[in-house]
């Protein structure tokens, strides 16, 4: 196969990691027992220093391999303060991603086939770590947090499939921008529910107050943090904020449907609206 078109083979035992340990097992031996393999100090040291290198070579792979299998049932927690988010006067912060490829689809694809189920469950100790800490509170303190020491993490408490953003593991995800100029076109967020959709529209408000931008936010929802996060943003850039809201008269500022017009068609026309 030309080396163009690799075959990956990512959901299998990870065999590289065993053969690394042997070879520097190897390299540790020969240079410990130089006399016994009938070899100087000095060659010994150049063997070990190949196996070594090749042995380290080989647990890369490995490695690679490994996190990516438990990138698969393991959501990356990544959290942004307001005050980090980079504002710039030309380009939009998106977040963190990696740009789709047909491999992208490929890798979710073989996540699909039955055989490799047992990748996409978590360990049993894990599992048991989960269910246990709900009744132990000495558990809960030591596993349930996101310390770079605790090999059993939480997953974040996100909706999502982990798959999507395991399938891009081996590229790494990075900052992704967008022109301000590619904003007159319109955009379209489809999700579950708890997967970031309303985080996502805060982080272009947030930039967009930041930025000296007029922000008109329609919410029918009527989220409250959405509406927290467009007010504390826009008072901590001394900007004015208006909220119009039916539901809470003592926040809202008023609107007068025939106030001002300059046709009687037009004071019909808002009346019917409000009627």
């Amino acid at each position: 196969m030309p080396k163009n078109y690799p075959i990956e083979s990512l959901l299998r035992p990870v065999l590289e990691i065993p053969v690394a340990v042997t070879g520097f097992s190897i390299a540790l031996l020969i240079v410990a027992w130089h006399n016994i393999f009938l070899l100087s100090l000095e060659t010994a040291l150049v063997i070990a220093l190949f196996l070594s290198a090749a042995s380290l070579y080989r647990f890369a792979q490995g490695w690679t391999i490994y996190r990516y299998q438990k990138g698969l049932i393991k959501l990356p927690f990544y959290s942004l303060a307001p005050k980090q988010i980079p504002v710039n006067k030309h380009y939009l912060f998106l977040g963190r991603g990696f740009e789709w490829t047909q491999s992208h689809t490929q890798r979710v694809e073989d996540t699909k086939h039955a055989k490799y189920k047992a990748y996409l469950q978590p360990s049993s100790l894990f599992s048991l770590i989960r269910n246990t800490e709900k009744t132990s509170p000495l558990l809960y303190k030591l596993f349930h947090n996101h310390h770079l020491l605790n090999p059993y993490q939480p997953l974040p408490p996100v909706g999502g499939n982990p798959i999507l953003h395991a399938v891009g593991l081996l590229e790494g995800e990075r900052d992704i921008y967008e022109s301000l100029g590619e904003r007159v076109g319109h955009k379209l967020v489809i999700g579950t529910t708890r997967v970031g959709k309303t985080r996502l529209a805060e982080l272009f408000i947030t930039q967009d107050i930041q930025r000296g931008d007029t922000v008109i936010v329609f919410d029918p929802k009527g989220d409250a943090d959405l509406m927290l996060r467009t007010y504390v943003e826009a008072k901590r850039t001394h900007r004015a904020v208006y909220i119009f809201h039916l539901g809470f008269p003592d926040i809202s500022c008023r609107y007068n449907a025939i106030g001002s017009f300059t046709k009687i068609t037009e004071v019909d026309y808002q009346a019917d609206l409000f009627q």
